[in-house]
């Protein structure tokens, strides 16, 4: 049933979503290729159990040999996972000593483009709404999730006393307000309508992962309908994590939790990539240029606390760009992959 009792008006007030746990999966690879030697204990930022380092490195030995640094591994279960700092601070100076110059390393900061909104698309036909229609969509405006509505009336007669519920859901998606509709709601009239959602609501996973069902009631009835989620809108403004963590978090996390894919038949530079990405709250860590080849490293994480890191691989003049993800929660990646590329896309 749906969560709580009635149509409330307000959010309740419930603990915080738990991280969903995902199986180990076995598409590996490991395309990262720095390594800023030994990390700190505080360095572990994903949930889940601490694996292994990867063993692969596109350039050898790594940074570590290069720089005469002696190589160790992250501390495993050194206590409670620490937030990262806010912003990654640019390459090239302070705790990374010449890396930056090194290596060509720079960081993302200025560029930042439009995030990408998904077109309306009917969720509640009129037949099935007894002539309420209703076409939505997702937006994150001001780091603030919104519900984007349009509330169509096809009947014969006026319509009021809208009010909206959603069920339990993978994320806690949960009306922060009550949904503000002009009444009467004459025949043959739509209007628009912008609701804040918060994540604070009750969890149960859902499949898809970003389904979400919801009711919404009026003067004629309730009716029951569901959608899904752009999982873009579920990426928080705090997702750039700190490099060094960073690092030390990619080589914590299993081989078998990275999963590699090809965007074919497509082309775009690396800074346009950037801003499009970085308008999506996919923040980039470091980006450096190999063999004529462009590498940006990236950072994403959801309202419920799942961090996703990336690699991208491009190289002007190639119709492809080969992405490489890590995660502790592999159910998200599907979706995380779609999106990525509708960004870059777009």
């Amino acid at each position: 049933g749906f969560a709580g009792a009635g149509f409330a008006t307000a959010p309740p007030v419930v603990q915080q979503p738990t991280v969903i746990q995902a199986p180990q999966d076995s598409l590996i690879g490991d395309l990262l290729s720095m390594d800023l030697g030994p990390a700190q204990p505080q360095a572990a930022m994903m949930p889940g159990t601490m694996g292994g380092r990867s063993g692969m490195n596109l350039l050898g030995g790594g940074l570590d040999e290069l720089l005469g640094m002696p190589t160790a591994a992250p501390s495993v279960g050194a206590g409670p996972p620490q937030a990262p700092a806010p912003a990654a601070a640019p390459f090239g100076g302070g705790a990374t000593g010449g890396l930056g110059d090194l290596f060509g390393l720079q960081g993302g900061l200025g560029m930042s483009g439009a995030a990408y909104v998904a077109p309306k698309t009917v969720w509640l036909p009129a037949q099935k709404g007894k002539g309420l229609e209703i076409s939505g969509t997702f937006s994150r405006r001001q780091n603030q999730l919104y519900m984007d509505l349009t509330i169509s009336n096809r009947a014969m007669q006026p319509m009021g006393g809208f009010a909206v519920q959603f069920n339990r859901n993978s994320f806690g998606l949960i009306p922060a307000a009550a949904l503000q509709i002009p009444e009467p709601l004459m025949a043959g009239v739509s209007t628009e309508a912008s609701l804040p959602v918060n994540t604070i609501g009750p969890v149960q996973r859902m499949e898809p992962l970003n389904q979400l069902q919801m009711a919404v009631k009026n003067n004629v009835d309730v009716m029951y309908f569901a959608t899904v989620v752009p999982y873009n809108v579920l990426w928080v403004e705090d997702g750039q994590m700190d490099r060094k963590v960073y690092l030390a978090t990619w080589k914590d996390i299993p081989p078998s939790n990275e999963v590699q894919f090809t965007i074919s038949d497509f082309s775009i530079s690396s800074d346009d990539a950037q801003k499009k990405l970085s308008g999506n709250n996919v923040f980039l860590i470091a980006k450096r240029n190999v063999e004529g080849q462009d590498l940006l490293y990236v950072s994403l994480k959801f309202t419920n606390g799942i961090w996703v890191l990336g690699e991208l691989k491009l190289q002007p003049g190639l119709p492809y760009i080969q992405i490489a993800l890590k995660t502790r929660a592999l159910d998200v990646v599907p979706g995380v992959q779609q999106m990525i590329e509708l960004i870059l896309r777009s």
